[in-house]
Parts: C-alpha cells; sequence; structure tokens
C-alpha cells in the first residue's frame, strides 16, 4: 500500500525532532518502517523530495557529515529550538486557551499534531472528540508562505491554468480558500484549496503589492456573490441556529442581520446569485441553517435537496 507523502513528512519531522543524534537515511528507513522504498535508489530520491518539501516550507534541517562507523554518511535532525516557535510572550491562560482550541477543532492528525509541537506540547495525545472540523491540505504551508513573501503562484484549477498574486488565506465552513488577484482574469478572484489539481508553482519573493485595505473576510463575503450569476433574486434570507448565530454574525458582519429572535437565533442576509456558493455556505452549517425566502429561492434549495435525497 503506498504511503500518503503528507503522512510520510509528519512522521520524518517527529523523529528528527526527537532524536539525539545525527540520524543517517539508512537510519530514518529503518526506524520509519514501511515509509520508504526498500530499493536505495528509489529510497534517495524519495527522501530528496522530502527535503526539499520541508526546506520550502521553512522547517530548519541540521546536516553534517559523519565520522566513524558511520563516516562519510550524511546525518540529519531537526533542533527543536529552532523548529518551534518564538516565544509568544503568551501566559499560562493564553497557552491553555490556544491548546483547547487546537484539540476542539479537527485539523487532521498530521496538521494538528505538527501545531501542538510548535506550541510546546506532545503529539502523543489525541483528543477523543471535536467541535468542528476544519480540512488539512499539503498546499498550505506554500500558499502561506506564498502571501506572507508576495510570491505569485500558479496552480491548475478545474481545467484551467491560474495564475495568481495571493493576497490572503482564510478558512471558512470546514474548507481553505485562497483570496487573490487573477493575472489571466485580470480581477480578483477566490479559489478553493482543497480543488487545486497538482502541484503548485511558487514564483520570486516581493512580486507584487497587496492592497492597503484587503481584508479576508470582507473579500470571501464579496466573493459569494461574484461569479456565477443567476437570474432571479440576488439576495436570500437565512435562519441560523442561536448556536450558530456569533459566527455567522462574524462571518458576514452585523450589517447582515436582519431579525433578532428570542431563542437568540438570528436572519441574515446573503448574496445568492451564485446559486453554487450559496448552497455550498448554507450547507456549510449542517441543520443549523433554513432558507427562509425568498420563496423562490427557498424552493430551488428544497427541490435541490431532495434530489440528494433520491439519488443519495
Amino acid at each position: 500500500m503506498a504511503v500518503d507523502p503528507l503522512e510520510r513528512l509528519t512522521n520524518l519531522v517527529a523523529l528528527l525532532l526527537e532524536t539525539r543524534e545525527l540520524l543517517t537515511l539508512t537510519d530514518i528507513h529503518f526506524r520509519l518502517v514501511g515509509q520508504y522504498p526498500d530499493s536505495d535508489d528509489a529510497r534517495r530520491a524519495a527522501f530528496e523530495r522530502d527535503k526539499r518539501v520541508l526546506r520550502e516550507v521553512g522547517i530548519p534541517l541540521e546536516t553534517d557529515v559523519l565520522t566513524g562507523d558511520k563516516a562519510g554518511q550524511t546525518g540529519y535532525r531537526i533542533r527543536r529550538a529552532d523548529y518551534e516557535l518564538q516565544d509568544l510572550q503568551l501566559d499560562d491562560d493564553e497557552r491553555r486557551a490556544l491548546q483547547l482550541a487546537l484539540a476542539a477543532v479537527h485539523l487532521g492528525s498530521d496538521w494538528a499534531d505538527d501545531a501542538i509541537v510548535k506550541l510546546g506540547g506532545s503529539a502523543q495525545s489525541e483528543p477523543t472528540s471535536w467541535v468542528a472540523t476544519l480540512s488539512a491540505s499539503e498546499h498550505l504551508p506554500m500558499l502561506h508562505e506564498a502571501a506572507n513573501e508576495r510570491r505569485a503562484i500558479r496552480f491548475d484549477y478545474r481545467g484551467g491554468r491560474r495564475q495568481v498574486e495571493p493576497w490572503g488565506i482564510i478558512a471558512r465552513n470546514g474548507f481553505w480558500y485562497v483570496i487573490g488577484f487573477d493575472r489571466g482574469a485580470g480581477e480578483r478572484r477566490t479559489y478553493r484549496v482543497d480543488r487545486i489539481d497538482g502541484g503548485l508553482e511558487v514564483g520570486n519573493a516581493g512580486a507584487f503589492q497587496r492592497p492597503d485595505d484587503f481584508d479576508p473576510a470582507s473579500a470571501f463575503r464579496d466573493a459569494i456573490d461574484s461569479i456565477g450569476a443567476q437570474e432571479g433574486p440576488t439576495e436570500a434570507h437565512v435562519l441560523i441556529d442561536a448556536d450558530r448565530a456569533l459566527a455567522a454574525r462574524m462571518e458576514l458582519g452585523d450589517d447582515a442581520v436582519r431579525e433578532r429572535r428570542a431563542d437568540g437565533s438570528i436572519v441574515v442576509s446573503i448574496p445568492c446569485r451564485n446559486r453554487l456558493v450559496f448552497r455550498a455556505w448554507v450547507l456549510g452549517f449542517v441543520e443549523h441553517a433554513e432558507v427562509i425566502g425568498p420563496p423562490e429561492v427557498r424552493a430551488e434549495v428544497l427541490s435541490w435537496l431532495q434530489g440528494m435525497v433520491r439519488h443519495g
């Protein structure tokens, strides 16, 4: 069975963080049983790819030529002091709050373990339940780096080649999105990260200037109404349960709230010209959201859901 590259990278980082001595590729192959190919050439090629990825995402890999019975071989390790986040000047309560948030949101075990280690914790313990789930992607480290260093990116998306200036990365309703200026389209676009096909190409640092007034949250709200216009109503009213009302207000802003009910639920107004994006947004709340108007939009959503049930 093929080993997931992200899983192997995570295990490699954990191994090199824990070791007190420099490990050769032979040592790594022995300790990460089944993670690397048995063939010398294939193992070396896979390891070279992994090293390149680690360096691309900024993980400090220490190397040295060994002596003694391993003379001439290269040893590897990651110094924990170099890998962990620098002093964030958090007090104990703030650090515990971060760790609690990490435990409450399921990022996928690989990303969660990595984040725990960076906060100075242990990756050995696993939470028993989560209150939210957020998908992980192998593209996220490179996307964040590209956005921070203002590097243009190229990738395939739904059959087309995109060249984008990544202005920001944002998580909404269980998915990650990259928002930026699409050079080919000549306008700002929003792309869902898990729908990127294949790998990313990253350009030189300082290749673009991010607008001073750019706000990822506002840009994401605009993106809901930016493409795929359909005939009919341009806005819909959605009832959000009380336990999701705060999240909806934080995402949409208080100006979107049209009604506040006694039980804590709210009615929000949201663009619906792009029905596909609109439905995806509503379904992100699962059973905690209900389209209440206009009637034709509600009927469309109900018909679509009933169709899914019939063909499910």
